[in-house]
């Protein structure tokens, strides 16, 4: 956050926060940071934030935005955007009560690579529709002639024909992060799908639109624990008939065996296929790979690189956050009740987003096997009361 702040005219780190005093100090005194603060309440009760980024784990994400609302700052928080689809409803509630921005941070959305793919594909949202306050999308970015992508549904899959699958993959290789990472406890709500899958069912339905449902999901467990998924595979389905004969797979693993970091989407229609790579990170290297079929057979394949103005998804996602603060804000001045109406449902749409993101999360855990995620207050709790339950067990089967 700090190197996008300083490319960002409207945007200036002012302080910083962290457990230990004197790491916030010295974070803040190596990049030219002017408050620091010992605790997270220090920080959020400093007059001169105007918004927190939460890049805390997993587990505290939820707890710490609702901290930052009730303190009357606007929030950019990481994804996953809260443990589970009920924290998420919470939050994004009194997000809208306070008339607060509270954004959940998946970076890649905001770069022009997606914005491409969403034109090839004539994904729902992509002509000139507004996401979300202080932006109005640009018009298609190489939207295919012939089709026509202000039709949200009968046009989905564009030179593409009708869908029939979409696969996404996130694959970190197992050195990144070893075996000891913070991604790996339960107590913070870790877990592949919720670090590498958010991002798949995420770009999933940002493509294809709709209500998907989770089909099915495997999990393989990180090394020594029986909750935890160092790997996760899944497979969504939609029921309504625009989408129907769409099936989407994803791969999402923080233990791959890869030696770099692969973040691909592949695409396939009854006219022609497309795959993107590096989706998460463009501004490292990505390309679009389009191959279409006439009637007659004949394949042409075209290959693209999406790199916009250069910047890193990063700038955009800070650009796009304090345009959509400013934007509330005057709103508010304004006084303007159809301004304020606007930025209300705009703020909603947002929340959904979040919302919706964590709903599947949830249903994957639950086909998998496994337990939705819990905030990290909770998730301790029950460790501690399975401990204690522990010993009285056994001493009376011993009795």
């Amino acid at each position: 956050m700090v190197w996008p702040s300083r490319r960002v005219a409207q945007a200036e780190v002012v302080a910083v926060a962290a457990r230990d005093g004197s790491r916030a100090k010295e974070y803040a005194k190596q990049h030219g940071i002017a408050s620091s603060y010992g605790s997270y309440e220090a920080l959020l009760a400093d007059p001169d934030v105007d918004a927190v980024y939460v890049g805390l784990p997993n587990g505290l994400h939820g707890q710490w935005a609702r901290a930052a609302l009730e303190a009357g700052k606007h929030v950019l928080c990481e994804k996953p955007f809260t443990a589970n689809e009920e924290e998420a409803r919470e939050v994004q509630a009194l997000a809208r009560k306070r008339g607060l921005v509270c954004r959940e941070a998946f970076h890649y959305r905001e770069h022009p690579l997606m914005e491409h793919l969403q034109s090839v594909l004539c994904s729902p949202g992509a002509a000139g529709k507004a996401a979300a306050p202080g932006l109005a999308r640009r018009a298609p970015v190489g939207a295919p002639a012939g089709t026509n992508a202000g039709d949200d549904q009968a046009a989905l899959g564009g030179v593409l024909g009708r869908l029939s699958a979409i696969d996404v993959a996130v694959l970190i290789p197992k050195w990144v992060f070893g075996g000891a990472n913070i991604r790996f406890q339960e107590t913070l709500a870790g877990g592949a799908a919720m670090d590498a899958g958010c991002y798949c069912l995420h770009s999933i339905r940002s493509l294809i639109g709709g209500k998907p449902q989770v089909e099915s999901a495997t999990a393989t467990l990180a090394p020594n624990s029986q909750v935890v998924d160092g790997s996760m595979r899944g497979a969504l389905r939609w029921d309504d008939p625009h989408r129907s004969s769409i099936r989407a797979t994803f791969t999402a693993s923080l233990q791959h065996d890869g030696l770099f970091p692969t973040s691909t989407i592949s695409v396939r229609g009854d006219k022609g296929s497309l795959q993107c790579s590096n989706f998460i990170m463009p501004v490292f290297g990505n390309f679009v790979r389009l191959t279409t079929r006439t009637e007659a057979g004949d394949t042409t394949t075209t290959t693209t690189r999406v790199y916009g103005s250069g910047e890193s998804t990063y700038y955009y996602q800070l650009s796009r956050f304090v345009r959509d603060v400013q934007a509330v804000q005057e709103a508010a001045a304004s006084g303007d009740a159809g301004a304020l109406v606007a930025a209300s449902n705009a703020l909603a749409e947002e929340g959904a987003d979040s919302i919706e993101n964590m709903r599947l999360l949830d249903q994957v855990y639950t086909a998998a096997g496994l337990a939705p995620r819990l905030p990290s207050a909770l998730a301790i709790m029950r460790q501690l009361s399975l401990a204690k339950a522990q010993p009285q067990e056994t001493a009376t089967r011993l009795t």
